[in-house]
């Protein structure tokens, strides 16, 4: 994206994008945008950029926090997000003190170690597929389907009645948290300010850790209920995607 926007000149840019996402209305908004975008050092002369533009432009250097209200509730949507990684890795963490012993595999390390594992080893997988459902879906679609695996699939963990099914409802998991660990630090790129852009994608790594924090915490929580802790140690994780799933239509983008 911003490799086309140096490339390529506001005149011939912004009739083509304006036209392939109905934006015509717009299009004198979405010029100027790209001739600052283009100029980021020397807008102050350019006079198709009105004062207006021009005071908003210096804000983003001088008040780097004042953000629109949007961007906010994006940034939050985005840690809840995140968070919701920390969790799902962890939430194993503490049922593989009982799950092995209920379905009497407790001596056979290997088979508890694939399925602890299924979740990261089809993340790996599924990130592959990120970049074209991205294009299919957009942002907001893409995070609302990761959402989805980050529920059903999580709350179906604490009901199997045997290994394989648990294995398979970790490989589901697995399929929504790799596309969207690649999703959510493009998506808080793309609709931050380059003065914060930085902070705020790297608070992805923050509230991953934090979800880890609260996955041990959950655990904990569960822990004295006995044979049946490690179902809720599991299904727990499924709590924040709720959200996720309710406002991410709320937020700016595509």
């Amino acid at each position: 994206m911003s490799s086309t926007v140096m490339l390529t000149t506001p005149e011939t840019l912004t009739p083509g994008f304006c036209r392939e996402f109905a934006f015509h209305d717009k299009e004198d908004v979405f010029f100027r945008g790209a001739l600052a975008a283009q100029n980021p050092e020397t807008y102050e002369s350019f006079d198709e950029l009105t004062e207006d533009d021009k005071i908003f432009l210096r804000r983003e250097v001088t008040h780097k926090w004042h953000l629109p209200r949007d961007l906010y509730w994006s940034i939050a949507l985005c840690s809840l997000g995140s968070a919701i990684q920390g969790w799902d890795n962890t939430g194993a963490n503490g049922a593989n003190l009982s799950f092995p012993q209920e379905f009497g595999i407790e001596h056979n390390q290997a088979l508890v170690g694939v399925i602890n594992a299924g979740p990261t080893l089809f993340g790996l997988l599924s990130a592959w597929a990120a970049d074209p459902i991205n294009n299919h879906l957009g942002r907001r679609g893409t995070i609302f389907l990761t959402g989805l695996f980050c529920v059903f699939p999580v709350l179906a963990q604490s009901f199997t009645q045997n290994w394989w099914g648990l294995l398979i409802c970790r490989l589901f998991m697995g399929l929504g948290m790799g596309v969207k660990i690649s999703t959510i630090p493009v998506y808080s790129a793309e609709v931050a300010p380059a003065a914060v852009r930085g902070g705020i994608v790297t608070s992805f790594q923050l509230w991953v850790a934090f979800g880890i924090f609260v996955g041990f915490c959950s655990n904990l929580v569960w822990y004295r209920i006995g044979n049946l802790a490690w179902r809720f140690q599991l299904g727990a994780a499924f709590a924040p995607a709720i959200p996720v799933l309710l406002f991410v239509w709320f937020c700016p983008g595509m």
